[in-house]
C-alpha cells in the first residue's frame, strides 16, 4: 500500500520526515534483510542524487556512484525523497551532511545495524570530541587525520569543514585546498555505499573549490576491512578519530593471533578498533573515539585496558547521561574518550547532555586509573568525586577477606530437557537470578521461572551442584535502578533440605575460600547491598554486566573496620537503621553526602 505523504511538506521539520521514514520502514518490515538494505541505498541514493542535481547546477560533474543492489522505489517513496531533498537544500550545508548519515541509518533493518555496529552520530557529538582533541593539543587544520569507520562521513565532514574555515587554509588557492585536504583526510569504511555517503558530501562540502580549481576531489576514503588493513598499513596518522562499530564477532585464528595482546575471550569490535587504532597513531599522536563504557570495567577489555595504560591511557572521558534520543536503540552505557600521551596516568571525567545540537557539560573530576588490567574506578557522576578518591588507596577487596567469585554453572539453555516445572523425585531447585528479592532476601517462590523451577542432574554433572552457603549476586542490572547491587544469602537450610542446589549462569557465587573469613556471609551480603558500596561498584563498571571481575575489584573497608561492622551487625540485629552510616564510617566517608 503506497505511503501517504502530505502535499503540504514545506513547513515540515526533521522530526516529521523521520516519522514518514519510519512508516516508509515499517511497511518494508516482511521484506528480506537483504532486499531491505538495497531499499535502504535506493532510497538514500536518490535523495543523493537529487541533492547533487541542486548543488552542481551546472552539470559540470555526475553524482558519484558505487555498484550496489538497487530496489525500485514505488511513486511514495521517490516523492519522498524529492520532499527530503527539498528540505535539505534549505538547511546549511553542515546540517543536511548529518542528517544524511541518519537517513541511512535509519533505514537500515534493526537486525543489520545491530549485528554491525551501525550507529549514527550526532553532530554536538562529533563537534565535542573534535574539541576534546584540540583541548588535548591536536592541530586539527595541520594534522593527518583518520576516521577508521568513516561511514555517513559525521566525523570527515565536520573535520573537513573545519580546516576550509581555518585562517592559514582560507588564505590558499583553491588547487592547494583540495590538495590539502586529499593529503590530510582519510577514511576507512567496510560498507561501500556508506563510504560512497562520505565521499559525495565531501565533494558537496569542497564544491565551489572543485569548480574554481576545474577538477573534483580525489577519492579520501578507503572501502576496507579496518581491522584487517590496520594490521598492514604503514602509514601512520597525528589523529584517529571517529564513532567505531559495536558487538561481539568470531575472528578467524589468524585474527586472533594478531590481535591477541588486546583480547580476553570474546572480542568485541570497537575493542579491535582501538587496538587498531594504536597500530596506526603516530608516537605523539592523539585517539578519539564514540565507544561504550564497557572497557573501563569489563573482564573482557582487562588485556586492552593492560595494552593502554601502557602504551596510550585515557586522558579525558565524557559520560553521556542521556542514551535516549542520541544513541537510538543502543542500550549500553556511551562516552566520548580521547587517548594520547599519559605518564601521569590521571584521567579527567565530565558528564554530559547531549541533544542533536547542544551538549551541557559538567567536570566531574580528574582519577588516577590502575597500571595494568583491573578495572578502573573513575567517578560518574559529579557526587562520586570525592568517594572515588577517598576509596582509591583502599587495597583491601574480596580476596583479602577470603572470598572468591564465580558464575552459576547452569546454561539452561544447554540441557532444556533435564529442566523442570513440576516437583519429581531426584530433581534440585535452580537458583534463579529472580531468587533475589527486592529486599535482599532469598526465595524460591518463582512468578518468572515457575516452570523451570528444577533440575535433574546426572552422575557427570556433579560439579553444576552447590553444597555450602554463599552469597548470590543478579549478574544483570542496569545504571537506571536504584541499586546495581543485588545479593543475598543462599540459606544453609535450604542446601540442607536439597542436598544440594544449582545456580544459573545469571547468578554470580560469593563463596569463602579459607576457613576464617574476615566477615560472616550475612555481614557480607549487608556490605554488598549498602548504598555506599553501590555507588562505589557503579564508578567502576561500564555496562549492565555485574561481572565477577568487577565484583573482585571492588575496593572494601580495612579488615579491622569490617571486622567491627560485623559486631555492630550481631548487636544490633532488631535495629539496623545506622548501619549505613556505619559503612560510610568504616569507608572513612561521614564527610561526603550519601546520595542515591
Amino acid at each position: 500500500m503506497p505511503l501517504a505523504i502530505s502535499a503540504d511538506h514545506y513547513h515540515k521539520t526533521w522530526e516529521d520526515y523521520k516519522v514518514d521514514i519510519d512508516k516508509i520502514k515499517q511497511s518494508r518490515e516482511l521484506q528480506s534483510e537483504q532486499d531491505t538494505i538495497a531499499f535502504a541505498r535506493s532510497f538514500c541514493y536518490a535523495v543523493m542524487r537529487k541533492l547533487w542535481d541542486y548543488v552542481d547546477y551546472n552539470k559540470r560533474w555526475k553524482c558519484r556512484h558505487v555498484e550496489f543492489d538497487s530496489n525500485k522505489l514505488d511513486f511514495a517513496a521517490h516523492r519522498l525523497t524529492r520532499e527530503i531533498a527539498d528540505y535539505f537544500i534549505t538547511l546549511n550545508t553542515m546540517e543536511y551532511a548529518c542528517l544524511l548519515g541518519n537517513l541511512y541509518t535509519m533505514l537500515l533493518p534493526d537486525s543489520y545495524r545491530s549485528s554491525n555496529g551501525v550507529y549514527y552520530t550526532p553532530p554536538a557529538l562529533a563537534e565535542r570530541l573534535l574539541d576534546l582533541l584540540a583541548a588535548e593539543g591536536a592541530n586539527l587544520a595541520m594534522a593527518h587525520i583518520l576516521d577508521p569507520a568513516c561511514g555517513g562521513g559525521a566525523f570527515l565532514i565536520t573535520v573537513a569543514n573545519r580546516m576550509l574555515g581555518d585562517y592559514r587554509i582560507k588564505d590558499l588557492d583553491s588547487e592547494a585546498k583540495l590538495s590539502h585536504l586529499e593529503s590530510h583526510l582519510a577514511g576507512i569504511e567496510i560498507d561501500n555505499f556508506a563510504g560512497l555517503i562520505t565521499q559525495c558530501l565531501l565533494d558537496i562540502i569542497v564544491y565551489q573549490e572543485s569548480v574554481k580549481a576545474g577538477r573534483r576531489l580525489r577519492k579520501i576514503v578507503k572501502i576496507q576491512d579496518t581491522i584487517q588493513y590496520a594490521l598492514q598499513e604503514t602509514r601512520k596518522f597525528d589523529v584517529i578519530v571517529g564513532n567505531p562499530p559495536y558487538g561481539r564477532l568470531k575472528l578467524d585464528e589468524n585474527t586472533r593471533q594478531a590481535y591477541a595482546r588486546s583480547l580476553y575471550g570474546h572480542a568485541n569490535l570497537y575493542g579491535l578498533f582501538i587496538d587498531a587504532s594504536l597500530r596506526m597513531i603516530k608516537k605523539g599522536g592523539l585517539i578519539g573515539l564514540v565507544t561504550p563504557t564497557s572497557f573501563l570495567g569489563g573482564k573482557y577489555f582487562s588485556n586492552l585496558r593492560y595494552l593502554l595504560s601502557q602504551t596510550l591511557p585515557p586522558l579525558v572521558i565524557d559520560f553521556i547521561a542521556l542514551r535516549s534520543g542520541v544513541f537510538e536503540q543502543v542500550l549500553q552505557e556511551t562516552c566520548l574518550v580521547v587517548f594520547g600521551q599519559n605518564q601521569m596516568k590521571t584521567v579527567t571525567a565530565n558528564k554530559i547532555n547531549i541533544d542533536s545540537s547542544t551538549c551541557e557539560i559538567d567536570r566531574i573530576g580528574s582519577f588516577c586509573i590502575n597500571v595494568g588490567n583491573k578495572p578502573w574506578v573513575i567517578a560518574r557522576e559529579v557526587s562520586e568525586s570525592n568517594l572515588v578518591k577517598q576509596v582509591a588507596d583502599m587495597e583491601n577487596t574480596l580476596e583479602e577477606y577470603g572470598y572468591k567469585v564465580s558464575t552459576g554453572q547452569l546454561v539452561w539453555n544447554r540441557m532444556k530437557n533435564q529442566i523442570k516445572g513440576v516437583l519429581s523425585n531426584g530433581v534440585r531447585p535452580i537458583i534463579w537470578a529472580e531468587a533475589i528479592t527486592a529486599n535482599n532476601n532469598f526465595s524460591f517462590n518463582y512468578q518468572y521461572r515457575s516452570d523451570k523451577k528444577y533440575i535433574m542432574v546426572s552422575e557427570n554433572q556433579e560439579y553444576l551442584i552447590c553444597k555450602e552457603p554463599v552469597v548470590l549476586v543478579q549478574r544483570t542490572t542496569a545504571k537506571e535502578q536504584s541499586r546495581r547491587l543485588q545479593a543475598c544469602v543462599l540459606p544453609k537450610k535450604f542446601i540442607d533440605q536439597w542436598d544440594g542446589v544449582v545456580v544459573e549462569n545469571h547468578v554470580n557465587i560469593v563463596h569463602p575460600v579459607t576457613d576464617h573469613p574476615v566477615i560472616s556471609l550475612e555481614t557480607l551480603s549487608l556490605l554488598l547491598n549498602s548504598k555506599t558500596v553501590d555507588r562505589i561498584f557503579r564508578c567502576l563498571s561500564g555496562s549492565v554486566a555485574v561481572s565477577a571481575t568487577e565484583l573482585h575489584a571492588i575496593p572494601l573497608p580495612p579488615v579491622n573496620e569490617a571486622r567491627e561492622l560485623e559486631e555492630y551487625i550481631n548487636a544490633n540485629r532488631e535495629n539496623m537503621q545506622e548501619l549505613e552510616l556505619f559503612i560510610m564510617r568504616a569507608y572513612g566517608l561521614e564527610g561526603i553526602e550519601n546520595e542515591s
